[in-house]
């Protein structure tokens, strides 16, 4: 953020003398044209018509002037955005083979793992974590202690430096996290990700061909069936995009009930219930124990209220994990 204020000003100053010194220049061509104008009509070289012809063309030409300098800054920053799309599309892509998951349920588990972006100071610092079928594994911190990287680890974003992420099945086959894994997991991000149309055509996004009683008992297990049975057309009532007719929480409940629609073996809410009330939040994650009892649930909050239900409890904090409690589900 730093660094970005500081380039920002260094525009914006650059911006504002390269203008000034244009005015002044402009300012100054004007009156010496002015004043050579006037010292040839005094002594006669030219007649008054000749002036204002000259004068005319003075105009035009300080106009174009200024239009030709100003394009610097302008050339500047499209050089800018035109590196920063090289640079996107420089980057190396993702590798997605088709390498086979186990069948059934898995357990995602990270061992003595650190992780770090380019500038080689590690966010994560040999970290351990697990999360298996029927449990669901909240993780909570402040601000900025790892747990978005912890997240990005376990979707394929962000590879370890050291360290193992693997998931593994019921008869011990271990499969490394990568961007081929991603598949395994149900995401629901904390912002809306609704589309624009039905509710339903937001739900077959997870799966196609679900069927009308499939995507009952997903909006049942979301808490999200009661406000939306009594909507007029029902799961075929239209919503704007990012949930737009909608409440926050709705919006919430129905990115839910897609990820559970989807039937992945790992569902990954990250702040996915922060707009819930605590009562619905907790029916919510009993539902998910209940109605999911070979998902694997991975929840990060920053409410209490979630941590009834949980039957792994880790702390993040200073790219530190510590896995403070373990329960049996309520």
């Amino acid at each position: 953020q730093e660094a970005l204020r500081t380039c920002s000003l260094q525009y914006n100053m650059f911006s504002v003398r390269v203008n000034a010194l244009l005015r002044v220049a402009g300012a100054f061509t004007q009156f010496t044209a002015m004043g050579y104008g006037l010292y040839l009509l005094w002594t006669r070289a030219i007649t008054f018509g000749t002036l204002t012809l000259f004068l005319q063309q003075r105009s035009s030409l300080t106009s174009a002037f200024e239009s030709a300098a100003g394009l610097i800054p302008k050339f500047l920053s499209t050089a800018i955005s035109a590196h920063r799309v090289r640079e996107l599309c420089e980057l190396p892509k993702e590798r997605h083979g088709k390498t086979a998951l186990p069948q059934g349920a898995l357990m995602v588990e990270l061992k003595n793992v650190t992780a770090a972006y380019r500038n080689g100071e590690a966010v994560l610092k040999n970290v351990s974590f697990a999360a298996g079928p029927g449990e669901i594994a909240v993780l909570v911190g402040t601000s900025g202690a790892g747990k978005t990287t912890l997240v990005r680890v376990l979707l394929g974003l962000v590879y370890p430096e050291s360290g193992r992420a693997v998931l593994r099945g019921k008869n011990g086959c271990e499969i490394v996290i990568s961007a081929e894994t991603r598949c395994a997991f149900s995401y629901v991000p904390q912002g809306s990700t609704l589309f624009s149309g039905t509710i339903a055509e937001n739900l077959r996004m997870a799966k196609e061909n679900a069927t009308e009683e499939e995507m009952t008992a997903a909006l049942k297990t979301a808490c999200a069936w009661a406000f939306v049975s009594s909507l007029p057309n029902g799961v075929n009532t239209k919503i704007a995009e990012h949930g737009g007719g909608l409440s926050e929480g709705q919006a919430q409940r129905i990115a839910i009930a897609r990820a559970v629609l989807r039937g992945a073996p790992i569902l990954l809410l990250d702040e996915a219930t922060s707009a819930l009330d605590e009562k619905t939040e907790a029916q919510v994650l009993k539902n998910l124990l209940t109605a999911l009892p070979d998902t694997a649930c991975i929840l990060t909050t920053h409410r209490p209220g979630a941590l009834k239900y949980c039957t792994r409890l880790y702390k993040a904090e200073n790219g530190a994990l510590t896995c403070i409690e373990v329960n049996k589900p309520a």
